[in-house]
């Protein structure tokens, strides 16, 4: 008796080799040909440095502890291996100065922390406004008012 499961096996390994062979490319040939990213491809968090204003909000919601910003230094880092390319540093810095590149950064052999010198915006003064009547008033010293001790009557000297 002939087991006829083995034939079945044997024609779909003999048709994938084939195909495998003699078809198209399952790889694609990276050195030769550059790889094409899509639109939303998470690569790697960038910033720029001359639209941040050093608010501390991109570390705070950091779930990996990646990002790390001092405001006495004016200085933003990033711990590349720590990142995992959440998108919530980005989503949360109001100025847009944090933006994700669609290219993915090259191989290292150790942890490295890129730090970036930031420039914050100078913050214009707004003008100040005259003050109005009641203001001037108000802040107006109080007028001395004299206070008289009353006079002694008879009575009461004694």
């Amino acid at each position: 008796m002939q087991d006829t499961t083995v034939l079945p096996i044997w024609k779909t390994i003999t048709k994938s080799l084939v195909e495998s062979l003699f078809g198209k490319r399952a790889c694609k040939m990276y050195p030769v040909q550059e790889p094409v990213f899509f639109e939303r491809t998470r690569g790697r968090i960038e910033i720029e440095s001359s639209k941040c204003i050093v608010c501390t909000l991109c570390a705070k919601k950091c779930p990996a502890g990646a990002i790390v910003v001092d405001k006495e230094k004016n200085t933003w880092q990033i711990d590349r291996f720590r990142c995992i390319l959440c998108n919530a540093c980005m989503e949360i810095c109001k100025p847009d100065a944090l933006t994700m590149v669609n290219q993915y950064a090259g191989p290292v052999v150790s942890n490295q922390i890129e730090s970036v010198p930031v420039t914050p915006p100078k913050r214009k003064k707004k003008p100040e406004a005259p003050p109005s009547a009641t203001e001037k008033a108000e802040a107006a010293p109080p007028a001395e008012e004299k206070l008289e001790a009353p006079e002694p009557t008879e009575g009461e000297n004694g």
